[in-house]
């Protein structure tokens, strides 16, 4: 039973091996304070969700389990506000609700993220909170959230932009105050921030490895923001064009429900969050490519729940109850298929293979920078180099900011001391020079 939860279903990611962004979380979280503010203000990310995952670290310890178990409270964390919405904002029974975090806890962007050491699971959790104060108009605790968000991804910075404008014209004059003042307040504490990346000068126009959008991407957008669909991805999603035609279908049933006979300001809220925000990212990315699920998994869940009001406002309980098995149907199988086929490089077999055959004085030779994090968190006291590259030749993207200039090597060592050279494909050998 054991072997198959942890090999046929999500929790094989939990087990599975370190990738190279999640070793450069964990090398990050592992510096002192002031040069982890340091690395982080001139690499991709502010610094919160490092700092948390240092103090996790501290606690838990250092094994691939226990770093992504941080990923994984921040995603039970968000059904639970999910939760809170269907109950607080739109008066669903506990019954129902229970029911419908089906959509969420069989999310395929959702659950991968849950067990990965990235922050992209907390991004979705303060996102998440976010809509929910601003929906019940807790104004303090949006405020607070806010700050929250600012420090862990520079994206939620345009969520809260639209949910600012979104408040600004949908709310009365006399109730701005109450929004922007407390926001003000805690803002403040961002510009310490934005004054280090002024000196750090991140690369915020250099190269990326995402490709532009395209006209074509358009039609399967509703099905790449629910399910974190990557069209160059090698995972091959047969029926990625039936969810996106199915979701499409329910969505505007629901707008045209919802325009003609409720008009509610809270569906548009649901619209911006599920469809506006990734819009407009979207057609951004024509110009700077910068449209992927992985930054956007807060839309998801929005995503999710404007697909839940929509189905609610469809009268006939047997249209409704065959959309709805077939919108958890199609994210059964997608997540089966993902299980299958996203899988992370068995990487940590050879540097354990390596570990255990090396002498004093031996070192590890990496041909690819991406080898090059999973190597020193899986042989941290081995000294670990890049072979035949230069600094200079280096992406940023990489996890480069965390890579020393001396960490570069074109000569092999003198025998007795040896290199194990190792292979991007993870086979390696051992060399020195006599």
């Amino acid at each position: 039973m054991m072997q198959f939860l942890f090999t046929k279903t999500p929790l094989a990611y939990f087990v599975a091996n370190f990738w190279r962004d999640e070793a450069f979380s964990y090398l990050m979280a592992r510096l002192p304070i002031h040069r982890l503010f340091w690395s982080t203000a001139q690499d991709a990310n502010p610094p919160l969700y490092y700092l948390l995952l240092k103090i996790w670290m501290g606690i838990f310890g250092t094994s691939e389990v226990a770093l992504r178990s941080l990923s994984l409270i921040f995603f039970w964390a968000t059904l639970v506000i999910i939760y809170l919405i269907m109950k607080d904002i739109y008066k669903y029974t506990t019954k129902k609700s229970l029911f419908y975090l089906l959509f969420f806890i069989l999310n395929p962007l959702l659950h991968y993220y849950a067990f990965e050491a990235r922050m992209y699971s907390m991004m979705a959790f303060l996102a998440t909170l976010l809509f929910y104060a601003m929906m019940k108009k807790n104004y303090k605790l949006y405020a607070y959230t806010a700050i929250a968000a600012l420090y862990t991804h520079y994206f939620l910075v345009v969520v809260i932009g639209f949910q600012v404008v979104f408040t600004l014209i949908t709310t009365h004059k006399r109730e701005w105050k109450h929004f922007i003042i407390p926001l003000l307040k805690t803002t403040l504490w961002y510009l310490p921030w934005v004054i280090v990346l002024l000196f750090a000068r991140p690369p915020v126009g250099s190269s990326f490895w995402i490709v532009p959008s395209t006209w074509n991407d358009m039609s399967l957008l509703p099905a790449i923001i629910l399910t974190g669909f990557e069209k160059d991805n090698w995972m091959i999603v047969p029926f990625i064009s039936s969810i996106s035609l199915i979701v499409s279908a329910i969505i505007l049933f629901g707008a045209i429900h919802h325009v003609v006979y409720q008009k509610k300001m809270h569906f548009f809220l649901l619209l911006g969050w599920a469809l506006g925000i990734p819009l407009i990212i979207f057609l951004l990315s024509f110009f700077k490519p910068v449209f992927l699920p992985r930054y956007l998994i807060f839309a998801s869940v929005g995503m999710g729940l404007l697909l839940i009001v929509c189905l609610e406002s469809i009268k006939n309980k047997y249209v409704r109850a065959a959309l709805l098995t077939t919108v958890v149907s199609l994210l059964l199988s997608y997540t089966s298929i993902q299980v299958f086929m996203r899988t992370k490089a068995p990487v940590k077999k050879t540097f354990v293979t390596i570990k255990n055959e090396m002498r004093a004085g031996d070192v590890v030779y990496v041909t690819h920078e991406y080898d090059f994090h999973p190597a020193q968190y899986y042989l941290p006291t081995k000294e670990v180099y890049l072979y035949k590259k230069t600094y200079e030749e280096l992406p940023w993207f990489v996890g480069k900011v965390l890579i020393d200039k001396k960490a570069f090597k074109e000569m092999l060592p003198f025998y007795p001391a040896r290199a194990f050279i190792v292979n991007n494909d993870g086979s390696y050998v051992v060399q020195s020079l006599k």
